[in-house]
């Protein structure tokens, strides 16, 4: 079982714009009816969980409240589950470390990428590298 907040590890580069909501999951729904926002970021996408564990997602289940298809157009309303699979792979706290301050690196070495790298170096767990402190 998936253990919230997870991020995101298949996406090798995050200096392009894309949404950023792609990157970190606070739970195993998303409240976005669009197909191709599903398709396009988070389909087959690597995530580390708050364990270390890795979690490759492999679809998603659509509400079967007709309520909450009726009223898709609400806030927060139409959720999708997603489904997520085990791939038995883990990733060490110092192996997520070096993967988060690599990409960050690839922002640049402005004030706040900088703060940001020296914050990672001082996290304790699994939950401090993925939120922050």
């Amino acid at each position: 079982m998936i253990k919230f907040p997870a991020i995101n590890i298949s996406n090798p580069n995050w200096s392009r714009e894309e949404d950023l909501t792609s990157f970190l999951l606070q739970d195993k729904f998303i409240y976005n009816n669009s197909g191709t926002y599903f398709q396009e970021y988070l389909k087959d996408n690597l995530f580390c969980d708050s364990n270390g564990k890795i979690f490759k997602i492999i679809g998603e289940k659509q509400p079967k409240s007709i309520f909450r298809k009726v009223f898709f157009f609400l806030p927060n309303i139409y959720k999708t589950e997603l489904i997520f699979e085990p791939t038995n792979e883990y990733m060490t706290l110092e192996d997520l470390r070096d993967f988060l301050i690599e990409r960050i690196k690839t922002l640049g070495y402005g004030k706040f990428e900088v703060k940001w790298i020296l914050k990672l170096r001082q996290a304790n767990s699994y939950e401090e590298l993925i939120l922050g402190k």
